[in-house]
């Protein structure tokens, strides 16, 4: 399997919310300049699958979208892991449940009600999506898995000899029990 499949299946085994998520933070970065970035939410993650499983793709571009993905999903990871990303996430739920408030929008003050209430255990979630994603990229996202999908082999030059560990911090598997 190719670098580019583990991830397509990877990402398409990620509960839903898991998805969207990433795919609304990854849109901007990965489709910087396209239309793709008038869309929203489904359509984002439309066109990330659609991205990371364009038929006959030349071998290097297949490598260059690994990159692209580890990058991106390990820097957004890393802001979940870490927190950081979850008070963005929760001031602004709490911003468009305040908004709806206001504006007498009962069904969109209670579904941002209830993304606050499922905050934690999106949480919990992630740790889990890391502990997965660091295996996979373990295994399908070294130099070499990345260069036995190349021709030729010296388009990977830039990259260290050694494996490319995954970069999510491991402080997830200790905050996860």
């Amino acid at each position: 399997m190719s670098p580019l499949e583990a991830i397509s299946r990877w990402l398409e085994s990620q509960d839903l919310d898991t998805q969207l998520d990433f795919a609304a933070y990854a849109a901007p970065s990965i489709f910087e300049g396209s239309d793709v970035l008038t869309l929203g939410g489904p359509e984002h993650l439309d066109a990330l699958l659609r991205w990371l499983t364009e038929p006959e793709l030349d071998p290097r571009a297949a490598a260059g979208r690994a990159l692209t993905f580890r990058i991106v999903f390990e820097y957004f990871a890393q802001s979940r892991i870490r927190g950081d990303g979850w008070k963005r996430t929760e001031e602004l739920e709490r911003k468009t449940l305040e908004q709806a408030k206001c504006d007498g929008k009962l069904a969109a003050a209670r579904k941002a009600q209830r993304k606050l209430q499922l905050l934690p255990a999106r949480k919990e979630n992630w740790y889990r999506v890391v502990k997965s994603w660091n295996g996979l990229a373990a295994t399908y996202l070294t130099r070499e898995a990345l260069a036995n999908n190349t021709s030729p082999r010296r388009s990977l030059r830039g990259i260290s000899s050694s494996d490319c560990p995954p970069t999510v911090p491991a402080v997830a598997d200790s905050q996860a029990t």
